[in-house]
């Protein structure tokens, strides 16, 4: 069967189409652009291979100009599809020598023709500039074939050799024969091309496949290692914040400790003046039992109303002794956080009361000046009163061997903008500048019998309920501690 060049080229024109449209459809789950534009270029350099191909039957200016356009534009897509692999290496000046050339080649091809008529040169031109810009297949291949070893990449080095390779004998045999009458004759260096574009062709589609799918089973490949390590470190994360919350939930329970240790230390300082402040009511209560009793035996007309002013009396003097126990106990507790709102000057007269007798038998004069309105915030009161007992407490040790004669201690609550503030004041030795920046840390204390805990435990108490404590200290004026806490919404509007 004789097979003319002219249907050669038409299966040429269906091996284009077929296998870039098999390929756009193997690859349409990608959604890639890449692909479209490797496809589309393809079916566009197949369209010129028609029109190439029917010459008698189209007219010239499609034949010369129309399908030389169409074949320009669709290896352009096509090279710039295949350094799109390269990426991301900058590509700019490869598509910039791309538009010149092709511009450059199109602009001589078009004046050979249109002003010479010169087929003969033109055609030379044809196969000699795609021989040279076809060769840029194999260096693509080759700087893939660098990057990483691919077979795809080695494909396409060999599709570039071939193009370039059939295509430079077609331009040779074209030179050889000085003129053509006709360029579909099936001469040798034809069949060569021919064969060639077969080859290259096939072998150019399958590389940018393989290549494709070795880059996107890659991809897959690192997007299944990443999840690996994401999961991984979401494990050690999970496993991170489980043993942070283990370590705060102990840090609580070492602070509650403190606190029950530093309550239990502070007692053998309170025990002589709680005893005296007890003391006090329930020797009153002895002896207005004893007036209730003489007044139920005797005759007299005013029994009646001494035993009730007695009464009153006891009842009075008991509420003071069960308000002491009963602020004790709730200071001295289990330390368990129990958040409740409560008047903040209420938590400093429960306090003073309890210290009270201690600051009198230090000779000591204390000034209590409260906000006329309730001061309503929110924590744990217990912990609070802690914190204004330890304050209370350095206030008085701060005239420890300081010769003062007249010593005295201030007390004062306000408000300030959206806080309740607490001022314990003294007029005191001060502290010692060499601890004054780490008064607040752990074991610090500038006392012969201190343990270091009480103004850090202080800090950790105020601090947890978003309050900030700080100080003043000098060795003429003594020391003001300042405790500002956060108050309720309703106590704003005084």
């Amino acid at each position: 069967m004789h097979l003319d060049t002219q249907t050669t080229i038409f299966m040429i024109c269906f091996v284009y189409l077929m296998l870039h449209g098999a390929i756009w459809l193997a690859l349409l789950e990608y959604r890639s652009f890449q692909v479209k534009l490797w496809c589309a270029s393809g079916m566009i350099s197949g369209v010129a291979v028609v029109l190439l191909a029917i010459r008698d039957t189209v007219p010239d200016v499609v034949f010369f100009y129309v399908a030389q356009l169409l074949m320009l534009i669709g290896n352009w897509g096509r090279m710039v599809a295949l350094r799109m692999y390269l990426l991301p290496t900058p590509q700019q000046s490869a598509h910039r020598v791309y538009v010149v050339a092709n511009t450059a080649y199109f602009a001589v091809f078009c004046y050979l023709i249109y002003f010479h008529q010169a087929e003969w040169e033109a055609l030379m031109l044809f196969n000699g500039f795609y021989a040279l810009l076809c060769f840029d297949y194999f260096r693509i291949g080759k700087k893939l074939s660098t990057q990483r070893t691919s077979f795809g990449a080695q494909l396409l080095m060999w599709a570039g050799l071939t193009l370039s390779t059939t295509l430079a004998i077609r331009t040779f045999g074209v030179a050889v024969l000085g003129d053509i009458h006709d360029i579909y004759a099936p001469t040798w260096d034809q069949a060569i091309m021919v064969a060639g574009q077969f080859t290259a062709i096939t072998l150019s589609n399958v590389a940018f496949l393989r290549i494709f799918l070795e880059i996107a089973e890659r991809k897959k490949m690192a997007m299944t290692h990443e999840l690996a390590v994401t999961n991984e470190r979401a494990d050690g994360m999970r496993k991170t914040s489980l043993e942070l919350k283990q370590l705060l939930q102990e840090r609580e329970e070492i602070i509650r400790q403190l606190a029950l240790f530093n309550k239990t230390a502070g007692m053998g300082a309170l025990v002589a003046s709680l005893a005296h402040e007890l003391n006090q009511p329930l020797t009153a209560i002895q002896l207005n039992a004893e007036v209730i009793d003489s007044a139920l035996i005797d005759d007299g007309t005013n029994s009646g109303v001494t035993a009730k002013e007695a009464m009153r009396d006891l009842m009075h003097d008991n509420q003071r002794a069960a308000t002491i126990i009963k602020t004790l106990r709730n200071m001295f507790g289990s330390g368990r956080k129990s958040i409740t709102p409560f008047n903040l000057n209420e938590l400093v007269n429960e306090v003073l009361l309890i210290c009270k007798a201690k600051i009198s038998s230090n000779h000591i004069a204390l000034q209590l000046m409260l906000h006329p309105r309730e001061l309503t915030i929110a924590g744990d009161k217990s912990q609070l009163q802690q914190v204004l007992l330890n304050l209370i407490n350095n206030a008085i040790d701060a005239f420890t061997n300081c010769g003062i004669q007249q010593k005295n201690i201030t007390v004062c609550t306000r408000l300030q903008g959206e806080a309740a503030e607490l001022t314990v004041t003294d007029n005191g030795s001060g502290i010692a500048p060499d601890i004054a920046a780490s008064v607040f840390e752990l074991l610090r204390t500038n006392k012969d019998d201190g343990m270091g805990i009480g103004l850090w435990l202080s800090r950790t108490i105020v601090e947890s309920h978003q309050g900030t404590i700080s100080f003043e200290t000098s060795a003429t004026a003594g020391t003001t501690f300042r405790v500002m806490l956060p108050i309720t919404t309703d106590d704003l509007i005084y």
